[in-house]
């Protein structure tokens, strides 16, 4: 089960401590290879979690992977925390929080566009221009092509979702037609 509030208390410290050192980004992405490793080796990942193993088992293991990956100091310090506070399942969690963090920071907003048919380069610019906008922030576009959509376009930016698609517009007149309103 995800357990949001330890993740965001663990990812607000951290994005705290990255502010003041200077290295945001660093200890982004030295999560997310830490996340993907685990993700990886699933014995891995097993022998740093699994309360079973003993304490000082499960911080050797971790710092002999720290030690290869070259981990910032306090990088290695925080996954000895949560190792210590049995919170190292919850990294997955921690890193996804953690980037929201690092876009709110830099004014980013991460956009989900969908359309029935691949849009090149220019379109997607097109709708990610309107968005920043509409939204007053950066824009970072994932796009997705999704043949269910029959045409037009569907985006979404957290809980705001812009749906010009015909599946929508097909689906409005058939529930117009259900109450009687086209005649």
């Amino acid at each position: 089960m995800r357990n949001l509030v330890i993740a965001k208390r663990y990812a607000k410290a951290l994005f705290n401590l990255a502010l003041e050192d200077g290295q945001v980004e660093q200890y982004g992405r030295e999560l997310n290879d830490l996340v993907r490793l685990l993700g990886e080796l699933p014995e891995l990942a097993d022998a740093v979690q699994n309360p079973l193993y003993p304490e000082a088992v499960r911080k050797s293991i971790f710092h002999t992977v720290a030690d290869k990956a070259q981990m910032a100091q306090v990088m290695r310090s925080f996954i000895n925390l949560l190792v210590e506070k049995k919170r190292v399942q919850h990294l997955s969690d921690i890193s996804e929080y953690y980037h929201k963090l690092i876009d709110e920071h830099a004014n980013i907003a991460r956009a989900k566009i969908k359309a029935a048919t691949p849009l090149d380069d220019h379109a997607i610019q097109e709708i990610a221009s309107s968005l920043e906008s509409m939204t007053g922030k950066k824009i970072a576009v994932e796009f997705e092509q999704d043949p269910e959509l029959i045409g037009g376009v569907l985006a979404q930016i957290g809980d705001l979702v812009l749906d010009g698609s015909v599946r929508r517009q097909l689906s409005n007149i058939k529930e117009s037609l259900k109450r009687g309103e086209l005649g």
